[in-house]
């Protein structure tokens, strides 16, 4: 299994970031979650003086096989259909990227679908769409591991662009539906079935 060596960062200069941010020109604490965030950008970066360099929102794209059982209210051909709004600037993440001076990123991590890679998509396909989880295993270990790795290296790849910030977000169009499934067997069976839904 696929490890990751995350080191937590020296705690040894929170004193000084805290001591720098409550002795900016405003009232302590008047920032509220800015200055939380600050003292959590400084202490990670381990300097009084912090930067953000080239952000890059990363998108993973993928389907989910239980979609042949009827559960969506869409098909699944939306996944595609919203990458497509992607690439075209239209989606709500594509004005929130441009607001805040973030790359957007595609990643076609098992899209069941030939996407047009010329278009700057990444292809990281492990396989198209997982496989219907009510009938077999969604993946075997063998491509979750595959998955992990390719993950990986496009961080590492934003990292070798100057990226020293990263944000993160998947699409598949049924994404709530495995989501119902684990909260319905880890509640016991308590939480109601929900019904077709999509989003």
């Amino acid at each position: 299994m696929k490890t990751f060596k995350i080191i937590r960062p020296d705690e040894n200069i929170r004193p000084a970031l805290i001591d720098k941010i409550n002795n900016l020109t405003k009232p302590k604490g008047s920032l509220g979650t800015l200055e939380e965030l600050a003292l959590q950008i400084g202490w990670i970066q381990q300097t009084l003086s912090p930067t953000l360099q080239h952000p890059q929102n990363i998108i993973f794209a993928a389907d989910h096989g239980i979609v042949d059982e009827g559960v969506s209210l869409s098909p699944k051909e939306v996944t595609w259909q919203q990458i497509s709004n992607f690439l075209h600037g239209g989606a709500g993440v594509n004005f929130l990227c441009r607001q805040h001076g973030f790359t957007l990123k595609i990643v076609d991590a098992g899209v069941d679908y030939n996407l047009p890679y010329d278009t700057g998509i990444i292809d990281m396909k492990v396989r198209k769409s997982t496989r219907n989880y009510l009938h077999e295993a969604a993946m075997t270990e063998e491509e979750m591991e595959l998955c992990l790795e390719r993950g990986a290296e496009v961080v590492r790849n934003c990292h070798k662009e100057g990226s020293n910030i990263l944000s993160f977000g998947d699409w598949k169009y049924i994404f709530l539906i495995p989501v119902d499934d684990l909260l319905y067997k880890y509640s016991s069976g308590a939480m109601c079935r929900c019904g077709k839904r999509t989003g």
